[in-house]
C-alpha cells in the first residue's frame, strides 16, 4: 500500500511540476453569459487572491487564460476585466504560487501599499531567507492607506493568504514587534481592525488536507519538486516559466533584477526542512498550526463557500463525479484511499472524506478553531438573524462541483459570473 501511495504522490507531483510550467493544451465550453447588470457598483474594492500554482494578469499566461475566468482551461473570459466593466473595482495580484502563507500575506501586502515585500526580520531568520524580496507599485494604483476598506477573496490557498492579512492587520506580530521595533513594517503592529470589510474564501483549506500530507511526507516527490525549480531557475532564469515562482527569498529562483539563480543543495535542504511553503502549511498539522496563529478580527465579515465533487459509492466510500475536472482524478484517488486513515491524528471519515477533488468538505467550510462561532449563512437569513462581523458564515455547499469551479468552469445556477454577482451582491449587503 505504501508504495502505491507513493506513485500516486510522484504522479501528482509530476502533474503539479507540469500545470505550472507549460501552457495547457485543452479547453472547455465557455457557459452562458449573464450580464444585463450595469449599475452593478460596489463601496470597497475587490482583491482577488489565488492559490497555490496560480497567476494573475501581470503573467504571460493569463492572456491565453486568465486564472480568474479559465482557470487551467483556454478561455476568453476575464473575471476581473467583467467586473471593472460592471462598475466592480477589481484587481489580482500575483503572489508566490508555492509560497507559504505568510510570505504570501506580506507580498500581498506589499503590492497594496507599494513598496518591498518585508517578510520580518524574525520569520526571515526562523527560516532561513532573505527578509526583504520584490519591489512592487500598488495595484489598486495609489498605496492603500490602511483606512480605506476593501474585500479579499481567496481561492483555495489563498484563503490562508486573506485571512493571515487580515489577522495580521489587525493585531500585528509581537515577535516582529521585538525584532525591530520602531523599523517594524506597519504589517506587523497591528491597530488596522476593520479596514478589510469582508474575507472571503473559496474551497479554501482551512483545516488542511490530507493530500499535501501524502505529498509532504514522503520526503522524494517533494525534494524532486523544489530540485526541479531550483533547476529551471538556473538553468533558464522566469522567462522559461510562464510565471514568476518567486522563490528569490529563498535563493532557488532569480531575484527581481537577476536573470538566473544558482543551483544549491543547500538552498533546497533550506526549503525542505524550513517548513514555510505552502505544501507543509497544507498539511493538516501545518494548517492546525497557522490557525493558532491566525485571529478573526473583530469588525470584518467572514465568508466561506465551498463545493463537493464526491457522492458515496455502494461500498460506502466517496468517489469523485465523472464529470469534474481531470487534474483532479489522481488527488481524489489519494484521497480514496485516505478513507479510514488517521493523519495527524485524524480519522479520515464522514465530512473529511467528502471532498472538491482536493478539499475535504469539512476543511472548506471554516477553520475548527473558530468552530464555536461559525454559523449557517443561509439559516441565518431564513431565521431572520443580523449577518454580524468576526464570525465565520459558511453558505451551502455546492453539489457536483470541484475545486476548479470557481476558476471559470462553473455553471451556477445559470452561469460562472452569476456566482459572482451573488457573491458581491452578499459582501455589499452590510
Amino acid at each position: 500500500m505504501k508504495k502505491s501511495i507513493r506513485l500516486i504522490s510522484l504522479l501528482l507531483a509530476a502533474v503539479i511540476c507540469i500545470s505550472v510550467c507549460i501552457v495547457p493544451a485543452y479547453a472547455k465550453e465557455e457557459p452562458e453569459r449573464v450580464i444585463g447588470k450595469d449599475d452593478f457598483v460596489t463601496d470597497y474594492p475587490y482583491i482577488f487572491v489565488h492559490g497555490m500554482g496560480g497567476w494573475s494578469p501581470t503573467n504571460k499566461f493569463y492572456s491565453l487564460s486568465p486564472y480568474w475566468g479559465g482557470g487551467l482551461w483556454l478561455s476568453d473570459t476575464d473575471l476581473i476585466s467583467m467586473l471593472n466593466e460592471q462598475g466592480v473595482e477589481a484587481y489580482a495580484p500575483a503572489v508566490g504560487p508555492l509560497s507559504s502563507a505568510w510570505d504570501r500575506a506580506c507580498e500581498l501586502y506589499a503590492q497594496l501599499v507599494g513598496g518591498t515585500v518585508d517578510y520580518g526580520e524574525a520569520h526571515a531568520k526562523a527560516h532561513g531567507h532573505d527578509r526583504f524580496g520584490f519591489t512592487y507599485e500598488p495595484i489598486m494604483g495609489e498605496s492603500w492607506n490602511l483606512e480605506d476598506k476593501i474585500n479579499l477573496v481567496g481561492h483555495s490557498f489563498g484563503g490562508a493568504t486573506v485571512r493571515l492579512l487580515t489577522s495580521l492587520l489587525a493585531y500585528g506580530n509581537n515577535e516582529e514587534i521585538a525584532a525591530t521595533g520602531e523599523e517594524t513594517s506597519a504589517l506587523f503592529t497591528g491597530g488596522h481592525d476593520g479596514c478589510v470589510h469582508s474575507c472571503i474564501t473559496l474551497s479554501a483549506p482551512h483545516n488542511g488536507t490530507q493530500v499535501s500530507n501524502m505529498l509532504y511526507d514522503l520526503t522524494g516527490p517533494y525534494y524532486v519538486i523544489v530540485m526541479l525549480y531550483n533547476i529551471i531557475g538556473t538553468l533558464l532564469g522566469n522567462d522559461f516559466i510562464v510565471f514568476s515562482l518567486q522563490m528569490g527569498h529563498f535563493g532557488l529562483t532569480p531575484e527581481q533584477d537577476e536573470k538566473r539563480a544558482t543551483f544549491s543543495f543547500d538552498k533546497i535542504n533550506n526549503y525542505y526542512t524550513a517548513q514555510d511553503n505552502c505544501y507543509y502549511d497544507m498539511t493538516l498539522r501545518g494548517a492546525a498550526e497557522l490557525n493558532e496563529t491566525i485571529k478573526l478580527s473583530e469588525n470584518t465579515y467572514y465568508y466561506s463557500y465551498s463545493t463537493a465533487a464526491t457522492k458515496t459509492d455502494c461500498t460506502g466510500k466517496q468517489i469523485i463525479y465523472s464529470t469534474v475536472t481531470p487534474i483532479f482524478y489522481i488527488s481524489s484517488l489519494m484521497l480514496r484511499i485516505s478513507e479510514g486513515k488517521t493523519y495527524d491524528g485524524v480519522t479520515i471519515e464522514g465530512d473529511w472524506a467528502v471532498n472538491d477533488g482536493i478539499v475535504p468538505l469539512i476543511s472548506a467550510r471554516y477553520p475548527l478553531c473558530d468552530e464555536a462561532t461559525a454559523i449557517s449563512y443561509s439559516e441565518s437569513i431564513a431565521s431572520g438573524k443580523n449577518i454580524e462581523p468576526g464570525r465565520w458564515y459558511y453558505m451551502d455547499t455546492l453539489v457536483g462541483t470541484d475545486h476548479f469551479d470557481f476558476c471559470g468552469t462553473k455553471d451556477y445556477p445559470t452561469s460562472f459570473e452569476d456566482f459572482y454577482y451573488s457573491m458581491i451582491e452578499t459582501a455589499n449587503s452590510r
